[in-house]
């Protein structure tokens, strides 16, 4: 993960999208790629084009002035290579866009923009990357506040499709020397004993695989109840994991984590950083 894709929006949430992608390039020597999409640079009641136009102006060049104080702060104080750059587009099409133009292997972005609006900003914005993006996106929710990260969680269904694809999570946490922890669940209103038995093999199963592949101790827990996301909660509490990591699929259970609809248990579940890791 050697090039980093920061977009901001300048709200307090990006900046800590921002704080949590100086740690992981410092301790990887990457590069951090600062985007700003400006998305709505004229307002409805402008009707003189040179109006429009000058309004514009004015707009890029407030945040590309926001993009270089972030810029300066960054590589002054903690030594990085840090590019910025200034879009004009749809947010999502723009991030998409940069992703691609600049090769980036990591999207660090947070879940709550500007207005504070669940509904109406970066929250779907952040479902709608994590459902069309090709790479791994890092959600930062609002809650957090950076520390240390000790316990990184994995979640899986199927190990045959989700041990190729778990190099992010595993290079994330040995940056951190980060304990991984892998989980699977059984919901206990639809699965028998062979059910439960057959999950549990599936989990030990990875758990080996994954131990040969990334040479690194796993600590196992096979999840039992009536729902995914409690279950999920309470063992994010109890064990204090810093990460979420799950394989994300298009209208996947990850892909509906940030939008309007969630439920309080789901904005609980937001509290700490979730790594999607896209399906191939």
């Amino acid at each position: 993960m050697k090039r980093i894709l920061v977009p901001t929006d300048f709200s307090p949430n990006a900046d800590k999208a921002i704080d949590y992608a100086v740690q992981v390039a410092k301790r990887n020597e990457a590069t951090l790629y600062l985007i700003h999409a400006c998305d709505h640079l004229d307002p409805l009641y402008l009707e003189n084009t040179l109006s429009k136009s000058a309004y514009s102006q004015a707009i890029a060049d407030a945040a590309f002035e926001k993009l270089e104080m972030r810029r300066q702060s960054i590589e002054e104080t903690e030594n990085l290579l840090v590019n910025i750059q200034l879009y004009s587009g749809p947010v999502l099409d723009t991030i998409l866009v940069a992703a691609e133009e600049h090769k980036a292997e990591l999207i660090i972005m947070g879940t709550l923009g500007i207005t504070g609006l669940r509904d109406k900003i970066f929250g779907s914005k952040t479902a709608a990357l994590i459902a069309g993006s090709g790479i791994p996106v890092l959600a930062i929710p609002l809650e957090y506040d950076w520390s240390q990260p000790h316990r990184f969680l994995l979640a899986i269904r199927d190990p045959d499709e989700a041990i190729p694809l778990t190099d992010p999570v595993f290079e994330l946490a040995g940056l951190f020397n980060a304990e991984m922890h892998i989980a699977i669940f059984t919901d206990k209103d639809e699965a028998g004993a062979l059910d439960y038995l057959m999950d549990d093999r599936i989990l030990n199963h990875a758990a080996e695989k994954l131990k040969e592949k990334h040479d690194q101790v796993i600590v196992t827990e096979h999840l039992f109840g009536h729902h995914f996301e409690d279950s999920i909660n309470e063992y994010i509490a109890k064990n204090q994991v810093d990460l979420l990591a799950m394989i994300t699929h298009k209208r996947s259970l990850l892909g509906r984590l940030f939008n309007h609809s969630m439920t309080r248990k789901m904005s609980y579940h937001t509290r700490v950083p979730v790594l999607a890791i896209p399906a191939k």
